[in-house]
């Protein structure tokens, strides 16, 4: 419920003060009255008043003895003089000492209901504006309070930060960014990029989120970068005002020096160790096929048996041994690629070559389509033939109940599809995002007699990748997989 607006009336003639009373209820004022100033302060003190209309001449207490102590203690409370022999001095006086109106004696009833309306807005008005003016001051200190509180967890964060504009200008980095990147001393804020970090290829990635951001608004960028011999990972993203238009973009840097380094030992210790096991290993291997030839003697049929099964465990090592050392140089991106002109169709065809007699052993048909007209793919023979193969190989032995392998060339404009298709045991859902790992085998009762490293498709996702190409599967447990390989032109 609104609350009722006081008018006190203050004036030493009573038919002043009923008249006043008389003229004001109506209007819905509640109305209180005093004889005097002193009387006026007393109820000022006792009761909530909004607007006060007081006489100029009093006695005991004037008008300007009033605006004197009212004005200072209650500042926001419009106080109206009313007199019947002011002059104009007098009206000067009491509007310096604070008098919001003058109203002369006789008064017509417009005139005095105007006046305190205006009061009472001139009231509304102030109250208004010291409560925009304490909500404004507020949110000030509520934004200085979380700029502050952003500065120091930026500045304390472990990674670097680097914020630009849409003009690709630096406006904002921390401590850490300035250590990492070895810069010391005040750079320019907003400052160009290029004094901060002279990467090409940072600055191309920073004003492709910039020019792709109103269409591409949660685009997030990752690329390595390296400086001497810190070598950092950055990942950055548009960041949007609240009208949802792209203001700039924020870069986090994280230190992966130590991961490099333990990288390049894991490497090293993979190329001495399985150089160290290739050698050995291939002397035995020769040495059984010497016996199992009958070149030291003559050999029974359970040792041609025993011999044979270490036989092929021997060659199952050499095989972890190669596909170790490939998955060894191609993580360092040492595997040298020849990228050449290729028709992909004749390394498929001799892939179903090769691999025809062991689809054979396991009731596979091998089917190939691939059209004539197959546009060339730049890339390395040998290695694609490491793909195809793998690939081929995977679906021959994962058909352990025979059934048809498919393998199809399409073209697609700038990029040619080679799809491998088998009927066989399918890979659940769950195991599909694992499959490309290192060392990850499909976990099936089907499969557990399937021998093999578990890098092969390992492998195949590398050397895709040199290729800027792709790899993708589908598949359905109990109904089959296809691996799509996509290659560019």
């Amino acid at each position: 419920m609104e609350e009722q607006i006081t008018v006190l009336v203050v004036d030493d003639e009573k038919v002043i003060r009923d008249g006043c009373t008389l003229l004001l209820q109506p209007e819905g004022y509640r109305v209180i009255t005093g004889a005097n100033g002193r009387e006026a302060l007393n109820l000022l003190r006792d009761e909530p008043v909004n607007v006060v209309l007081c006489d100029l001449k009093m006695p005991v207490m004037g008008a300007l003895e009033v605006l004197e102590e009212a004005g200072g203690l209650y500042p926001e409370v419009p106080i109206i003089i009313i007199t019947g022999h002011g002059t104009v001095a007098d009206a000067v006086e009491c509007m310096k000492k604070g008098a919001y109106d003058f109203v002369t004696k006789p008064f017509r009833v417009d005139h005095l209901t105007l006046a305190v309306k205006r009061a009472l807005e001139k009231q509304r008005l102030e109250r208004e504006t010291r409560r925009l003016q304490e909500e404004q001051a507020k949110n000030l200190y509520t934004l200085a309070m979380e700029q502050s509180r952003m500065h120091t967890i930026v500045n304390c964060m472990a990674d670097g930060v680097l914020v630009t504009n849409r003009n690709l200008e630096v406006v904002l980095c921390n401590p850490t960014f300035m250590q990492l990147l070895g810069l010391s001393g005040p750079l320019p804020q907003p400052g160009p990029l290029s004094a901060y970090l002279n990467e090409r290829t940072f600055g191309e990635a920073i004003e492709d989120l910039c020019a792709t951001a109103e269409t591409e608004p949660s685009k997030c960028l990752s690329q390595e970068i390296c400086q001497g011999r810190v070598h950092l990972r950055a990942i950055s993203a548009p960041f949007f005002g609240p009208d949802e238009k792209m203001l700039g973009t924020v870069t986090v840097f994280h230190d992966i020096t130590a991961f490099k380094d333990l990288d390049a030992m894991k490497n090293d210790f993979v190329h001495m160790v399985s150089h160290e096991l290739r050698s050995p290993m291939t002397a035995i291997k020769l040495q059984h096929e010497v016996i199992l030839d009958g070149l030291a003697g003559e050999v029974t049929p359970k040792q041609r048996e025993l011999l044979s099964r270490a036989q092929a465990k021997i060659q199952g090592l050499l095989e972890l041994i190669n596909d170790s050392l490939d998955i060894a140089r191609i993580e360092a991106g040492h595997r040298q690629l020849e990228l050449l002109p290729l028709e992909l169709g004749e390394v498929l065809q001799e892939v179903i070559h090769l691999l025809e007699a062991k689809a054979a052993d396991q009731k596979v048909t091998l089917k190939l389509e691939a059209p004539p007209d197959l546009p060339p793919v730049k890339g390395d023979r040998r290695s694609l033939d490491e793909v195809f193969v793998n690939l081929v190989s995977n679906a021959i032995n994962y058909s352990p109940d025979g059934g048809e392998v498919a393998v199809t060339a399409l073209s697609h404009g700038e990029y040619v599809e080679v799809r491998v298709s088998d009927k066989g045991i399918g890979i659940d859902p769950e195991e599909i995002p694992k499959i490309f790992d290192k060392f990850y085998r499909v976990k099936d009762p089907k499969a557990r007699q399937i021998i093999g490293t578990g890098l092969g498709l390992a492998i195949v996702r590398g050397i895709i990748d040199a290729h800027r190409g792709s790899v993708e599967v589908e598949s359905r447990l109990g109904e089959g997989s296809t691996f799509r390989v996509l290659l560019p032109c």
